[in-house]
């Protein structure tokens, strides 16, 4: 277990019990996620995965993806030689395989599935072709540049029976889960007003 995986944990754990302290009824998320459960998986159980993109957000997903037991990152590509490096050092293999065209993952039979992300108005093709060569994918946000891609996405998926899963934390979040909960449920009251903001005005965001 990494020192990041530990720290976040160790806060989650500690902010709990300083919260039950505090208040008389204590909301509990999940306990601990599938990848923070180390566990044995055989070699032929292994998932062997490839990365298109390893940028701001692909380079998180892979240091993430490495952590979940069985899984292996097996090549990686990006117009950019620097993140081939990356991408080397996130896995800790100086010989991992890297390219810049995407078409050599869909075609390597040692890859199960792939990760994808890429500026937007390259997933749909990329989806496409990942499920027409047999592949897996999970392709970051948002799905499509247009709606009409979406639909090409979505029929892709379909006629090829591929599992197409896009990501978003706002709805995979266990805590974004259970505040849903508690507005469904009313113990917020009746919700009058709803205020939200998203600043990323720094070096690296958006």
């Amino acid at each position: 277990m990494n020192n990041d995986m530990f720290s976040r944990r160790k806060f989650l754990g500690l902010t709990a019990v300083a919260a039950g302290s505090l208040v008389t009824k204590t909301i509990w998320l999940q306990p601990d996620p599938l990848w923070a459960m180390p566990q044995a998986v055989a070699p032929s159980d292994r998932v062997r995965f490839g990365i298109i993109g390893i940028g701001m957000q692909g380079s998180g997903l892979l240091t993430n993806a490495i952590e979940l037991p069985g899984i292996e990152c097996v090549a990686a590509c990006d117009l950019y030689d620097g993140r081939h490096t990356l991408s080397k050092e996130i896995v800790n293999n100086p010989s991992l395989p890297t390219t810049r065209r995407y078409q050599e993952l869909l075609a390597n039979k040692d890859i199960d599935c792939l990760i994808a992300a890429v500026p937007d108005h390259w997933h749909k093709q990329i989806v496409v072709d990942a499920v027409s060569a047999g592949k897996d994918i999970y392709c970051e946000k948002p799905m499509s540049h247009t709606a009409a891609e979406g639909i090409e996405m979505a029929d892709a998926a379909k006629k090829t029976g591929r599992i197409v899963q896009i990501g978003s934390q706002r709805v995979s979040s266990v805590i974004c889960a259970k505040a849903k909960e508690l507005v469904a449920k009313g113990a917020l009251g009746d919700l009058m007003l709803v205020e939200g903001s998203l600043g990323r005005n720094d070096p690296t965001g958006a």
